[in-house]
C-alpha cells in the first residue's frame, strides 16, 4: 500500500500532467520478487484522489487481516478495514522484552512454515512518513496451518526458538531472562 500525493500543492498550476491530490495504490506480492498493481480492484477508497500523507497498518480487529489507517492533509482520517475472504493462515507475534525494550522493537524474526518456506520480519513501529504502525509482527502463512519453527533474535542478543506453533492466533512471546540460546 502506498499513500500518495504530490509534494507540491501547486503542481497543477505548473504542470498539466500532474495534480496535487492522487489516489492511493495497493500492490499484490506475486512471490517472485515482483508486485502487481491491484488498486483498481481494491474498492472506491483506492480510486479517490486526496492529499494523502501518513499510512499506518495493523490488525485493528484481531482477525489476522492487516487493516490500514491513512491520513490526508485537511481531510478526515480513513480507516480501511480488510474484509478479504481467504483460506490462508496467519500469526501475530506480540513480543515482550525483559532485557531488551518492553515491546521487543528491533527483534528479528524468522518463521519456517510446515512446507519449509522461510519468512522474515522485524519488530518495528516505524514504517513510513507521519505514522506509527502496530508493534506486533504479522506473518501471512498461506496454506500452512502449523509453523515448524519461529526464531527470534532479540535486541539483547538472546536467540529464542519456538517449535510446532499453531497458526491463526495472536501469540505473546516473552524474552527469556537468561542470555544465550533457548
Amino acid at each position: 500500500m502506498v499513500a500518495r500525493s504530490n509534494v507540491l500543492d501547486n503542481i497543477g498550476e505548473i504542470s498539466r500532467h500532474f495534480s496535487y491530490a492522487e489516489p492511493n495504490a495497493v500492490f499484490r506480492n506475486l512471490g517472485n520478487g515482483q508486485f502487481e498493481d491491484v488498486s483498481a480492484a481494491a474498492g472506491a477508497d483506492f480510486k479517490r484522489p486526496a492529499p494523502h500523507r501518513g499510512l499506518a497498518y495493523g490488525d485493528l480487529n484481531n482477525d489476522g487481516r492487516m487493516d490500514l489507517v491513512v491520513t490526508s492533509l485537511g481531510g478526515p482520517v480513513s480507516v480501511l478495514r480488510n474484509v478479504t475472504q481467504t483460506g490462508n493462515h496467519w500469526i501475530l507475534l506480540r513480543l515482550v522484552g525483559t532485557k531488551s525494550n518492553r515491546m521487543g522493537l528491533g527483534a528479528q524474526i524468522r518463521v519456517t512454515t510446515d512446507d519449509g518456506r522461510k519468512l522474515y520480519n522485524e519488530a518495528t513501529t516505524s514504517t513510513g512518513y507521519a505514522a506509527s504502525s502496530d508493534p506486533r509482527v504479522h506473518f501471512g502463512l498461506g496454506k500452512s496451518s502449523v509453523i515448524r519453527e519461529i526464531e527470534i533474535r532479540w535486541p539483547s542478543g538472546t536467540r529464542q526458538l519456538l517449535h510446532d506453533v499453531t497458526a491463526d492466533r495472536i501469540l505473546e512471546v516473552t524474552e527469556p531472562r537468561n542470555f544465550g540460546q533457548q
